[in-house]
């Protein structure tokens, strides 16, 4: 069950640890760096601290960079934080840092992208491979089994990404097996240099069928171009997650679909995983949140029904 404590707010005080009556526990979430796409996260991450009588903080990296995603966790183990959620830039990259904050007793879990090298406590998240998969298999069919596409992918060192890149790559192969994967682009997490990318693939590629983001910013950068050469329609145009422009591209035609992860879902679960953690009990190593399609049949509804199963 999603929410497993539908208790008052006397008996949820109960369930916190003794030290919580002192002063209430403090959660930090870290995403990869400064994005829209994490707001949504933030929101589930405010709302689930409220419910469980939690502070909840957010600091975002200025930039994409691992060193400055592992100086703010050192920051939070110097303040003696309760709880971390990261969204990790990098899997190998942030096990020392993981490491040392299980050490000091912070609870460490990762939302949206995983560290599963790591010492972390649980993944809350998209099942990234199944959600690429089931992007591939869309893109597949709207292709109509024949074409050449290329993948846009903001940064190469994120387990997050890869994942939806192999899962795309395999789709692609079993329901369309005339379909030419050309590249993988890394456009570094950055609307400009996706745009900038997108402009140049265009370019060497004039019989291209399809570009498929598997990273936010991906989707809406390649939009832009494509209406600048009046080409939306002409190239297929997928992406991940539901920034105002992706949903924007969808209304008015120039992206054909995107993956919405449930954000507000991954933010909750992140909470109430650091509450379950305070309490000694054992976490699942990955608990998938899911992930769904969002097209002109649903764009104006979903996200008012993912909320539903939380703010009541």
């Amino acid at each position: 069950m999603l929410l497993r404590r539908r208790l008052t707010r006397f008996a949820l005080a109960c369930l916190l640890p003794m030290a919580a009556f002192g002063a209430p526990l403090t959660f930090v979430m870290v995403p990869k760096g400064v994005h829209p796409y994490y707001d949504p996260c933030y929101e589930g991450f405010t709302a689930a601290g409220s419910y469980y009588g939690v502070n909840v903080e957010r600091i975002d990296p200025l930039k994409f960079e691992l060193p400055l995603q592992i100086k703010i966790i050192e920051d939070l183990i110097n303040r003696h934080v309760d709880g971390i959620a990261i969204s990790a830039l990098d899997d190998a990259g942030l096990v020392p840092v993981i490491a040392k904050a299980t050490k000091a007793g912070i609870k460490v879990v990762t939302f949206d992208s995983a560290a599963l090298s790591s010492s972390e406590l649980g993944y809350i998240g998209t099942n990234n491979k199944r959600a690429g998969f089931e992007a591939g298999r869309r893109m597949a069919t709207l292709m109509k089994g024949t074409g050449q596409v290329i993948v846009l992918q903001g940064g190469m060192g994120a387990l997050n990404l890869n994942l939806r890149t192999q899962g795309f790559k395999q789709a692609i192969a079993h329901f369309g097996p005339h379909i030419k994967v050309l590249d993988v682009v890394d456009v570094k997490g950055d609307y400009a240099i996706a745009a900038q990318k997108t402009a140049a693939i265009l370019d060497s590629h004039p019989g291209l069928t399809a570009i498929f983001a598997v990273s936010a910013e991906g989707a809406p950068a390649a939009a832009s171009v494509l209406k600048e050469r009046n080409q939306s329609g002409k190239v297929l145009l997928g992406g991940f997650d539901d920034l105002d422009e992706t949903l924007t591209g969808i209304k008015d035609g120039s992206i054909a679909f995107c993956l919405v992860q449930k954000t507000f879902k991954m933010g909750w679960l992140a909470v109430q995983s650091l509450v379950d953690a305070e309490n000694g009990e054992r976490l699942a190593k990955i608990t998938d949140t899911q992930a769904l399609i969002v097209t002109t049949a649903n764009v104006d509804h979903y996200m008012a029904d993912m909320r539903k199963e939380f703010v009541k």
